[in-house]
């Protein structure tokens, strides 16, 4: 069906010619459904009427506004646009003269649902010369040409690219086929020929070529999809640039053409107008083919003999990718380059400033999905070096600064070599020696190990500051803290200063391993509060909820007031640095869980302390200043004792404290007792008693002993919480054998807890000979 709004016929100028203009002209397509093929707002002409009348037609003038053409291939590879009728009548031959056609405001869509393509274009205004002589059409056009889109399956190519067109093009609808005798193309003030040919009688056949004259960088990128060139297409060049591309083979549901394109450049300089730095003395040589648009599995790209000059730094590179669903990639780089002028070329959002020099030799050459998986990862080679020096960098993310950077870089396979990498990242100094293994792989992929075997040295670490950047301002509140599996580590440190809060070791020296969410410290050494420390220590992270931590450590002559103002007091106010003075000499084993934010489980702490304290003093300890009642003593706020040795247990959310002797300047007393997590404390406490007159013998009955040496001893307690207790005389009866009971259970804890610590290590114990064979 062909409808027309109006139709107007003007034979009285000019006749025997008639002047006849078609208004609102719809065309319906040969599909089913209903869809316009044709659409057109005006459709003007003139014609000779007796010549008409004859058989002869000769149309002049012909004009089109507005229209819209719609060309469709269904699934069932049926097009829309076959919609005249078969005759077997006998007519005179038709010849069409058409010179200067006019179509202004024109739009053609083309959709094949078969091969999922899908294109439009536009144009204001093309002028055209059609002579028909039977089958055959001979067109020549001018003008310009809108391409909106060109997409194929989900690629579009040359969106809202505008063309200037002068194309001399033949048809011949017998054999259906489309030949461009000869076309010109100009873009971006770029030229380009077009010759081919177009075949769809029994099969779509294309066979077209294209090629450059007279084009430049900005021409090239013009032609590729704008989410690759989007950021380049600012830059400019001069130089000879060339390109030529080739399209040929079926076009059907199974079949698609080869595209072929060849490209490059001599002699070019690549510049941005708002940038400082420039490429120069520019040259490559680059071909891309495909077999199929739609299937890009048998596509191969190489940028060959690729040599250029950056601010004067030479530099050159080899690239070659095999198949883009499943890259095979083979790429080399050797060159000398400023860190600043790759910036001022082409900027990175996420790095903010970046200086020094950087000396590359390396390759790489591999399917690069093999680096996936352990056992083909090999597949993937890589090899050479990278050398900073003086490299200042400074990242947009979390305001990141890392400066002096200086050292080499070895790439072997997977793995990468450090060899005297050193530099500051924000207040800390690092020097770094070793490899981490499969980094290529952990880098590229997700979930994907990663083997550190390195050895730190450091001036000073700040690590206040590197936990605010990884963690953040609110680390105790949102740390969830856990061991990848991913991770294996082999790691000596020796570190002359840190900063942790109020912890300030130096000299800290050890080894750390990793490995199935096990970390095991060994030999830690440091000096700290006054004193030495040295630790070992195992954390077992595989169940998340429930992180078990198992060590030991020895303190060497740590100051006890420096332990509590290092630890906040251990959030308490019972005791706190300013009633502590002295030395502390211990061995501690200690054992428990943690929760996912690193707070302790109560239940599960269970510890031995061997403690001597030497040189100790307790000063306004407000317990013993509430002993003077009883005892005698004024002096009591101002304990200097000797030394003063114990075994102290911890479990059960209890602090178990076995009778100790001490020896102060004032007295010898003798404590012992219980002091649980909840703050509720049972301290008992033996000591002389000088002036019987100042007790009351009826309220201490049965708390006074005399001694096998003459002398009078009390028994008081201090029970009740820290917050709020009491004293008062212990006159239970079998006061000796609760002193025994203690000792006794405190005995059988601990050697309950050495032997199960035992056992723990035994299980949790890393060996270092197989430490990086792991498996994916």
């Amino acid at each position: 069906p062909v409808k027309i709004g109006k139709v107007e016929i003007s034979a009285w100028q000019d006749f025997p010619n008639l002047s006849i203009v078609f208004s609102n002209v719809y065309v319906e397509d040969s599909h089913t459904e209903e869809f316009p093929l044709l659409t057109a707002k005006r459709i003007s002409f003139s014609m000779n009427a007796l010549e008409a009348w004859q058989g002869n037609y000769s149309i002049q003038g012909l004009e089109i506004k507005s229209s819209e053409t719609n060309l469709k291939i269904n699934k069932k590879g049926e097009n829309n646009f076959t919609i005249v009728k078969a005759t077997n009548a006998k007519t005179n031959g038709i010849s069409f003269d058409l010179k200067d056609v006019k179509l202004s405001d024109t739009k053609i869509n083309y959709a094949d649902l078969l091969t999922k393509q899908d294109h439009s274009f536009e144009s204001e205004k093309l002028t055209a010369s059609i002579s028909v002589r039977g089958d055959q059409y001979k067109i020549i056009t001018e003008g310009d040409v809108l391409s909106e889109k060109v997409q194929i399956e989900d690629r579009t190519f040359l969106k809202n690219k505008h063309f200037l067109i002068a194309a001399e093009i033949e048809y011949d609808d017998a054999r259906k086929n489309v030949v461009i005798a000869s076309a010109n193309l100009s873009i971006n003030q770029s030229a380009f020929t077009v010759k081919g040919s177009y075949a769809f009688k029994e099969k779509n056949l294309i066979d077209l070529k294209l090629a450059g004259k007279e084009t430049s960088i900005q021409t090239i990128l013009a032609l590729l999809p704008d989410e690759i060139t989007q950021k380049l297409a600012a830059y400019k060049s001069e130089g000879t640039v060339f390109f030529d591309l080739s399209l040929a083979g079926e076009i059907s549901r199974a079949k698609d053409p080869l595209l072929s394109i060849r490209f490059g450049f001599k002699d070019a300089t690549f510049t941005h107008p708002q940038y400082k730095s420039k490429i120069t003395k520019a040259k490559l040589e680059g071909s891309f083919a495909t077999p199929s648009l739609t299937d890009y599995s048998q596509s191969v790209l190489h940028l060959r003999n690729v040599e250029a000059k950056l601010n004067d730094k030479p530099f050159s590179c080899n690239l070659s990718i095999e198949n883009f669903d499943h890259p095979i990639i083979q790429f080399d780089f050797k060159g000398e380059l400023n860190a600043a002028s790759i910036q001022d070329f082409y900027p990175i959002a996420a790095i903010k400033s970046i200086e020094g020099d950087l000396l590359a030799d390396f390759s790489i050459n591999g399917p690069i999905e093999a680096l996936k998986n352990k056992n083909t990862a090999l597949q993937v080679k890589t090899s050479g070096t990278v050398d900073l020096t003086n490299v200042n960098l400074h990242l947009a993310t979390k305001d990141m600064k890392w400066k002096n950077l200086n050292g080499s870089l070895q790439f072997n396979n997977s793995d990468l070599a450090m060899s005297n990498f050193k530099g500051e990242f924000e207040n800390s100094d690092f020097l770094l020696n070793g490899y981490f293994k499969n980094i290529v792989t952990f880098l590229l992929f997700e979930d994907q190990p990663i083997g550190i075997e390195a050895d730190l040295k450091s001036d000073f670490l700040d690590v206040d500051q590197l936990f605010k950047i990884g963690f953040g301002e609110e680390l105790s509140t949102k740390l969830n803290f856990h061991i990848s599996p991913n991770v294996y580590l082999n790691f000596n440190c020796d570190i002359e200063d840190l900063a942790y809060k109020r912890f300030h070791p130096k000299q800290l020296k050890g080894n750390l391993l990793v490995k199935n969410q096990v970390a095991v410290a060994r030999n830690i050494e440091m000096k700290t509060m006054g004193g030495s420390l040295q630790f070992n220590g195992i954390v077992d992270a595989k169940r998340a909820t429930a992180i078990e931590v198992s060590n030991s450590f020895k303190l060497d002559g740590i100051y006890i007031d420096s332990v509590f103002y290092v630890f906040e007091n251990f959030r308490q106010t019972f005791i706190e640095d300013k009633h502590l003075k002295g030395q502390a000499f211990a061995d501690v084993s200690m054992e428990m869980a943690l929760t996912e934010n690193l707070k302790l489980v109560n239940k599960s702490l269970v510890a031995d302390i061997s403690a001597v304290i030497k040189k100790g003093e307790l000063n306004n300890f407000e317990p013993l200043q509430g002993l003077t009642k009883y005892v005698d003593d004024e002096e009591l706020n101002k304990l200097r004792f000797a030394d003063l040795k114990n075994e102290i247990h911890i479990e059960n959310e209890t602090i178990y404290i076995p009778q100790m002797e001490i020896k102060s300047n004032v007295t010898t007393l003798e404590l012992s007792g219980t002091h649980t997590f909840d703050q509720r404390i049972a301290y008992r406490i033996i000591t002389p008693l000088r002036n019987k007159k100042k007790i009351d013998p009826d309220e201490a009955f049965g708390a006074i002993e005399e001694t096998s040496k003459g002398k009078t001893q009390v028994f008081l307690k201090i029970t009740g919480t820290t917050d709020q207790y009491k004293i008062s005389y212990d006159q239970e009866a079998v006061k000796k054998k609760i002193v025994n009971d203690l000792k006794k259970e405190v005995k059988e804890l601990k050697e309950a807890f050495q032997l199960k610590g035992k056992k723990k290590k035994k299980e949790l114990e890393l060996e270092k000979d197989d430490y990086f064979d792991w498996e994916n």
